[in-house]
């Protein structure tokens, strides 16, 4: 732990956050989702939208390859626009898990009625967002939606700044800065 701005806080943890393309279509959710991030104190420090073609869906859900809904889910998350963020807080993963609540839509409804999948699910596959699970796939996601961001130069640079507060969100980028 380390000490600032006279108090103990935590390094911060990043993760990998995605608005799906049933979301994107609607831009008031959208607006909606992106102002839930804020809410809860995320700080976001990366922020694209992209669409991505079918071979893109196919290697991000490899691990998943011959399982039932493989193809349903490829199709799915190539059919449109989609927003990818990085978010950074303290326990950042756990945080925006359970903010978007359990995968199943059905079951969201019932156990976490104010979760994003429940507000916002459609299907278990159209079920708003996606999130790590997991440190280590939260840096492997990352890597593969930001190629060009390097986790342990902002984690070295940045995170203490944006830790000790020295940042700001700048509207018009719709991310936090210093």
């Amino acid at each position: 732990m380390i000490l600032t701005t006279g108090r103990l806080s935590r390094v911060l943890q990043l993760t990998l956050a995605v608005v799906k393309p049933d979301a994107v279509a609607h831009p008031l959710m959208l607006e909606a989702l992106h102002q839930r991030i804020l809410d809860n104190n995320f700080a976001i420090v990366r922020c694209r939208d992209l669409v991505w073609r079918k071979q893109d869906s196919e290697r991000f859900y490899a691990e998943h390859s011959g399982r039932f809904f493989f193809q349903r889910l490829v199709e799915f998350m190539s059919s449109g626009p989609m927003r990818a963020y990085i978010l950074a807080r303290e326990d950042a993963i756990s945080h925006w898990r359970g903010l978007m609540g359990p995968t199943k839509v059905f079951r969201a409804r019932y156990t976490s009625p104010s979760s994003i999948r429940a507000q916002f699910g459609l299907t278990d596959t159209r079920n708003t967002t996606h999130g790590s699970d997991s440190p280590e796939s939260a840096q492997r996601e990352i890597s593969f939606f930001f190629p060009d961001f390097h986790a342990e130069v902002w984690m070295e640079e940045e995170e203490p700044l944006f830790r000790s507060g020295q940042m700001h969100y700048d509207h018009q980028k719709q991310i936090h800065t210093l």
